[in-house]
Parts: C-alpha cells; sequence; structure tokens
C-alpha cells in the first residue's frame, strides 16, 4: 500500500515538472503571432509599426518619437501619431490634442476602445470585422502633383527602382517582402488564407462633412461586390486640422506592411498625404510613444501625490482623510482611560481664619495668638513707615511696644499686649488684647499719615 502510494506521488510530481517545463518553453501567441503586440514604433517584430516610422522617413517627413510625459508637442505643421496605446489617453489628454487639432496641426489615431478619443470623435468600433475592401481614397485629393505613395508604388512595380527599393529594405531592420512569397503563399498566422480581416468603426452622430475612406471592412456573410461595409480606416477635417482614425490596429503593422501586394503600405502613405495636406505642409510626423510605456512614467505613490496636490477632487480627498483620521482618533480607543480632573476643594481664606481661631481657643493659646497678631500689627505699621522687612525683623516685639509706650494715650494698651505676651489670659481679658491691639493699629497708622 506504501509502495502504491508512493508510485503516485513520483507520478504526479513527474507530470507537474512536464507542464511547467512546456509553459516555459512554448513562446506566447498573440492572435496566432509572437513578440511585443504594442503597434510601436520602436518594435521591430511582426506586430510593432518600425515599418511605418521609417518608411515616412524615406518619404520625406520629419519623424520623431515622444517619450516625455505629457502631452505631445505639437503646431500647425505637425501630424501627431497615437496608434493603439496601451495606456488610453485619458481625458484631460485627449481634449488637449483635439484642441490643437481645431487650431491647425492633424492626429493620426488608433482606436485603442473605451478611450475619452472615441466619445469625442463620436466613433465607436464594431465587435464584428469583415474582409477589407481596396479603395481609392486620397488619389484625387490633390489633383496634378505627384503623391509620395503612388512613387512608392511606381517602385515596387512599374519600375527597376524597386530592386533598389528591395536592396534599401534589406538595409533596414524590417525586412520587405516585395517579390518574395512565404511558404503559405504571402499569408499569416492569424490570415491564413491570405484575406484580410479588419473592424469597423461607425459614427454615433452623422458622418462629418468632407470624410474620406481609405479602407473598408466589408461583413464576411455577403459578396464583396453587393455587401453591406463599413469604413475602417477615415479621414474627416476638425477646425483647421485633420483626423484619420483606423478602428484595426493590423492596418499598420509590419508584418502586414511588409507584403506588398495587399497594397496596405500605399493606403498608410496616402492616410499620412491626406494628414499632411495643407498650408502650411505638415511635414513633421511625431509618434506618441509615451503612451505604448516608454519614458519616465511616475510610480504609483508620485502619482497619488501629485493627484491629491494638484486637482480639485484630490484636495477635496485628503481634507476627508483628514477629517475622517482626527475622527477616528477621538472616536478610538485609548491605551489609558479618561477621567474628569480631581478638584480638591480649598477654604477660603475667611474659613482658613475661623479654623485656626477655634484651634487656638480650645488649647488656649492666648500667648501664640497675641504674639502672631503682634507681628501682623508690625508689618502693617512699618510698611506704612516705609521700612523693609529686615529692618521690622531687627526690633523685637518688647522694643517695639516700648517705643508704643513712650506715647501717653498708648501706654496701656501697650502694657495690656506686653501682659498678654506672657501670661495666659482669659476669655474676656483675651477679647480686651484684640480691642487694645486695634487701637494702636488705628492709632499709629494715623499718626504715619
Amino acid at each position: 500500500m506504501a509502495q502504491r502510494r508512493l508510485r503516485r506521488r513520483i507520478a504526479l510530481a513527474a507530470m507537474l515538472t512536464l507542464i511547467v517545463v512546456a509553459a516555459l518553453l512554448t513562446p506566447e501567441l498573440i492572435g496566432g503571432r509572437t513578440g511585443d503586440p504594442r503597434l510601436t514604433t520602436y518594435s521591430a517584430q511582426p506586430q510593432g509599426a518600425r515599418l511605418l516610422y521609417e518608411l515616412a522617413g524615406r518619404l520625406g517627413w520629419h519623424v520623431e518619437r515622444w517619450t516625455n510625459g505629457g502631452d505631445v508637442t505639437a503646431d500647425v505643421r505637425s501630424v501627431v501619431a497615437v496608434l493603439d496605446p496601451v495606456q488610453p489617453l485619458g481625458a484631460t489628454e485627449a481634449h488637449r490634442v483635439l484642441e490643437r487639432v481645431r487650431s491647425g496641426s492633424a492626429l493620426l489615431y488608433v482606436m485603442s476602445g473605451n478611450s475619452p478619443l472615441d466619445d469625442s470623435l463620436h466613433l465607436k468600433r464594431s465587435l464584428f470585422g469583415g474582409t477589407y475592401e481596396r479603395t481609392a481614397a486620397g488619389s484625387a485629393d490633390a489633383p496634378g502633383v505627384s503623391h509620395a505613395s503612388d512613387t512608392l508604388k511606381a517602385r515596387r512595380f512599374d519600375s527597376p527602382a524597386s530592386d533598389s527599393a528591395a536592396a534599401d529594405d534589406e538595409e533596414s531592420e524590417v525586412p520587405a517582402e516585395c517579390g518574395h512569397t512565404t511558404p503559405n503563399g504571402g499569408g499569416l498566422p492569424m490570415w491564413t488564407d491570405e484575406t484580410i480581416r479588419l473592424s469597423r468603426l461607425t459614427w454615433t452622430r452623422p458622418r462629418p462633412a468632407g470624410t474620406i475612406v481609405f479602407a473598408r471592412s466589408v461583413t464576411e456573410s455577403h459578396d464583396t461586390a453587393t455587401g453591406r461595409s463599413a469604413p475602417a480606416a477615415a479621414g474627416f477635417p476638425l477646425g483647421k486640422g485633420r483626423v484619420v482614425v483606423l478602428a484595426d490596429p493590423d492596418l499598420l503593422r509590419n508584418d502586414v506592411l511588409r507584403v506588398c501586394r495587399w497594397e496596405l503600405d500605399v493606403v498608410a502613405v496616402r492616410m499620412l498625404e491626406y494628414l499632411a495636406a495643407g498650408e502650411p505642409r505638415r511635414d513633421r510626423l511625431a509618434f506618441d510613444e509615451y503612451h505604448q510605456g516608454y519614458g519616465t512614467h511616475p510610480g504609483t505613490v508620485r502619482a497619488i501625490a501629485l493627484y491629491l496636490t494638484r486637482a480639485p477632487s484630490g484636495h477635496v480627498l485628503i481634507q476627508a482623510l483628514l477629517g475622517g483620521l482626527v475622527l477616528l482618533l477621538a472616536l478610538g480607543p485609548r491605551p489609558l482611560p479618561a477621567h474628569d480632573a480631581e478638584r480638591v476643594e480649598r477654604r477660603s481664606p475667611l474659613e482658613h481664619v475661623r479654623a485656626l481661631a477655634q484651634a487656638y481657643a480650645r488649647v488656649g493659646g492666648t500667648r501664640t495668638t497675641t504674639s502672631r497678631l503682634l507681628k501682623g500689627l508690625r508689618r502693617r505699621v512699618e510698611r506704612g513707615a516705609g521700612r523693609d522687612a529686615a529692618s521690622l525683623g531687627a526690633q523685637s516685639d518688647a522694643h517695639f511696644l516700648d517705643t508704643i509706650s513712650q506715647t501717653p494715650a498708648l501706654a496701656d494698651d501697650a502694657a495690656l499686649v506686653r501682659r498678654a505676651l506672657t501670661t495666659p489670659l482669659t476669655r474676656r481679658e483675651f477679647e480686651a488684647v484684640g480691642g487694645a491691639l486695634q487701637r494702636l493699629e488705628t492709632s499709629l497708622l494715623t499718626q504715619r499719615r
């Protein structure tokens, strides 16, 4: 029994090991393709857009890549290319891009789905695609002018220059396929029957006036000649500028443009020509690579900090968080329970004197009481005379009373107080001492004035 369990565990471990090894060694396939799925000009892999970047540069456009944060700098001579970004433009960024287009620049946009640009342009991408249908769009956009797309087509098919073009293409990182075939007849992994299938775009509002369709997608359930079709790529004016929108990024991928007999490279160049037309001519082509993930991107903590410090809604949120923190601290448990401060009842000065008098009366402390009363008398009399505490302490009570006795009117009272300092008195006699001290104080203070 134990051996059977051991064999099962060994078989299970071997199967898991085989699955892990197969997963590690199996290349990632995306739609029948391999490599980086982003439509970026940095990628020369099948799904990249490096071929469009190099093609535009060789045909005279000043191409560049934008990897800085924020909006792409664009003027009336610029075409901004936003190619199916992996990080869709925000609402504010989309608004600024379209404001620049209305002011005179141009936009090449590959729809990325659920982007604010789609809503602003009143477009949506259909979930169901169809087969590609060629159109003659762009050929009459500038009559009498030799288009770069016509020159490209002539070089590839109608002149001996095609050999030199092929030689140039060999120097590029993206190989050309003009005049060559692949084992499946020039098809792609996702188009094994060599039939191009593209998504379609529709307007949520009436189509803008002057719209030009560069590529159409026909539903596969109908014949191409009679079937219902919808645009797959279209251009239209917007303010002083122009916009070209593509519903499917496959129109600009390397592995599609390199198949010359499909002529989608000519379609791509005609879209660029449509965007470049105008006075002055838009000869600068800036590819937005920042939203493809290139350049310096703020981290999560920095993005949160920027939102809280710069956005008005962030200010409201941070105030609410601080208010909630204060409330939490006020209502939360404390390490020591709160209690009211203890208040000790203290006697008023009159109560203190009354209590002291009762204590002296109980023990018959007439001498101590007389001494303290005399001391207070001396303090008040000497203070009124302007003498300090040092001089007050230098004289004895006997000397003070002798000095007072020199006044005939005060001699009897001084003698009564002198007797009370040395002899215990009755209650009646002590009351007489209090009267004597009061008469002495009144007389002495009157004399000082």
